[in-house]
This record gives structure tokens, C-alpha cells and sequence, in this order.
């Protein structure tokens, strides 16, 4: 069964330029951001590059803060969640 996330990147560019301009004295890599947030280096490099684009809530909220970014800068609540989606459409 696939589990259902709550949250998509809203930006892309925004969400990347926030890796390499982070608050800290060095900026992240996928590396330093994966283990700040306690996630796979995959799940960062795929968020990235669009790979995979929805994540848990909490997920979001420790990637945002990991990066000192408001929430709402690089995160937005997915509309599809309702899990409508993965019903197939009936022709009446």
C-alpha cells in the first residue's frame, strides 16, 4: 500500500536556493541536510530534483526549519491527499 503524504514543494528553485543559502556558516549539501533532518540523502536529492514531490508534514516542518526558511516558503498542503486520486473515474 503507498503511503499518502500531506505536503509538496512549492518551489523548487526556492527549496534548492535554500540549501545552498542556508542560515548556517556553510551551507548544507544533500549530505549535511539529510542528516540535520534524520532522512535518506535520497529523499533530499529527490525532492531536489522533483523526483519525489510530497512529504509528511513533519517532514516538511524539519526541512524547513533544518534550513531556517519559513514553512509556508517552501511547503504547501497537497489538495490531492484526500486519497480522491487513486479512485478510477466512473463514465455515468
Amino acid at each position: 500500500m503507498r503511503q499518502k503524504y500531506g505536503y509538496r514543494v512549492r518551489d523548487r528553485e526556492a527549496l534548492r536556493a535554500a540549501v545552498k543559502s542556508s542560515t548556517r556558516v556553510v551551507p548544507h549539501t544533500v549530505r549535511s541536510l539529510a542528516q540535520a533532518v534524520g532522512i535518506s540523502r535520497t529523499t533530499v536529492g529527490d525532492l531536489l530534483t522533483g523526483e519525489q514531490e510530497r512529504i509528511s508534514e513533519g517532514m516538511a516542518h524539519r526541512l524547513a526549519g533544518a534550513l531556517g526558511r519559513p514553512f509556508g516558503d517552501l511547503f504547501v498542503a497537497d489538495a490531492s491527499e484526500s486519497g480522491d486520486e487513486d479512485k478510477p473515474e466512473v463514465e455515468t
